[in-house]
């Protein structure tokens, strides 16, 4: 059975890109679900599915990334965190950033911010 490695950006994807501060209680985007069916989908990604291998990444740095995914009990389902920029050049095969001219991985699924 061939393993499938998802990426997930913190900024823009997990965590809210609209200026609300990362200390703030009301960091997850404001509208209902959004981020919260992100971090749902990473859960059932990492706990339901055999062949999948779920990592996080941030341009914000690897530690970064690991408060952020301390902070949301995403531990056990995390394979591994990264700097974006030091990222080892595994093979991703789904991505999924805010960025739209993002490419870092076989299939880049872009989130809609609006």
């Amino acid at each position: 059975m061939r393993e499938i490695t998802i990426a997930f950006d913190i900024d823009g994807t997990i965590l809210n890109n609209q200026g609300i501060p990362p200390d703030s209680p009301h960091h997850l985007r404001p509208r209902v679900g959004v981020n919260l069916e992100v971090i749902i989908l990473i859960q059932i990604l990492s706990k339901k599915m055999k062949n999948t291998k779920v990592i996080v990444w941030s341009g914000g740095g690897k530690e970064y990334a690991e408060r952020i995914v301390r902070e949301y009990g995403l531990e056990k389902y995390v394979h591994a965190v990264y700097d974006k920029a030091d990222y080892p050049g595994e093979e991703v095969d789904i991505a999924f950033d805010d960025i739209q001219s993002f490419d870092m991985a076989k299939n880049n699924i872009i989130v809609r911010m609006k």
